[in-house]
């Protein structure tokens, strides 16, 4: 079978972007999306913005023109992680009901925005399901299954678990770098770790260790990065994707929650649960650029829609979302 192979076009040609001005951000607006807003996700090709709303146990549909709530799905459980395969258009939302332990990853179709199936995961006695990540590329779904030390590989074609992985250490934040088709998951327990996978193989490539408290991860496949929130720290950890290597850690606000990058100019966007505010980091120099303050009780997720730059972060405490625009 012929290897995939990272297409810059199918991911709207990034690349030549990078040279754009690095500019402050401000806030936009707000957007009422309904109670206790946990993750979100944006589909660069689609201009759509998909939310994680907990208290609902809906995912909520936001047009990327209009700033506007324009759809509504049900995943009939608690979700408080989404993620979106920008090639195939499709949407996945995790949703767990703690007193049946168990949970289902929802499949949705971005076009009409309907449920396709719920993938069943015999998992959420305690914990459940923590991150999302995809591989638009081999078009492969990764779920971390804290409850089960495992994280879980889905076929996207076929909506069917592939294989389940042990990670013993309470898996938590996962991510995908897409050039590399390496996979980096978040081990939450004490001590704190990164583990690297090879996303053809599923064998385990690198230990990172880390301080306890790590807890959610991003990364750029331009720069070969991965970055992780260190919660008791208040800091960011930025890894070298090419030696497995912690670089340095960059400080952020109080209990860092949720991390993305703008891969057009590679800024880097750490919402600080406790502080209020945003930390934006030069993903070049790992220098602070600004701390935004927000009008969230907890910023909780975070999500750049790479096609307008604008930044999407869930308030945890409110029913709101909170929109950023570089300046």
């Amino acid at each position: 079978m012929k290897k995939a192979t990272l297409s810059l076009s199918s991911l709207l040609v990034l690349t030549f972007l990078t040279c754009l001005p690095v500019r402050a951000d401000s806030v936009l607006t707000t957007i009422t999306v309904g109670s206790a807003p946990a993750a979100v996700a944006a589909n660069l090709k689609t201009n759509r913005i998909y939310v994680a709303v907990n208290g609902l146990k809906q995912v909520a549909v936001i047009d990327g023109k209009t700033q506007q709530v324009t759809a509504r799905i049900d995943v009939g459980g608690n979700t408080v992680a989404v993620a979106v395969n920008v090639i195939t258009d499709r949407i996945y939302a995790t949703s767990c009901s703690f007193s049946s332990a168990s949970c289902t990853i929802a499949v949705i179709n971005g076009n009409n925005n309907k449920l396709i199936t719920a993938i069943p995961i015999n998992s959420g006695s305690s914990i459940g399901l923590q991150g999302l990540a995809v591989n638009p590329i081999t078009n492969r779904i990764y779920a971390s299954d804290a409850d089960n030390g495992q994280y879980i590989v889905i076929d996207g074609r076929t909506n069917t678990i592939i294989t389940q992985v042990p990670v013993f250490n309470q898996p938590a934040g996962i991510a995908v770098n897409p050039k590399t088709n390496r996979l980096y998951v978040v081990g939450g327990g004490f001590p704190g770790e990164v583990l690297v996978f090879d996303g053809d193989t599923n064998a385990q490539l690198a230990t990172i260790p880390e301080d306890f408290g790590v807890g959610n991860i991003a990364t750029n496949f331009l720069l070969d990065r991965a970055y992780v929130t260190q919660g008791v720290d208040g800091a960011l950890v930025v890894i070298d994707g090419a030696t497995n290597q912690n670089v340095t850690q960059v400080p952020t606000g109080e209990f860092p929650h949720a991390v993305d990058v703008n891969l057009l100019n590679n800024k880097v966007y750490v919402a600080n649960g406790s502080s209020s505010s945003v930390t934006i980091i030069d993903g070049k120099t790992n220098q602070t650029l600004q701390t935004l303050p927000v009008p969230a009780a907890f910023p909780d997720g975070i999500s750049v829609n790479q096609a307008t730059g604008l930044t999407y972060v869930c308030d945890g405490g409110s029913d709101k979302v909170i929109v950023l625009q570089p300046n």
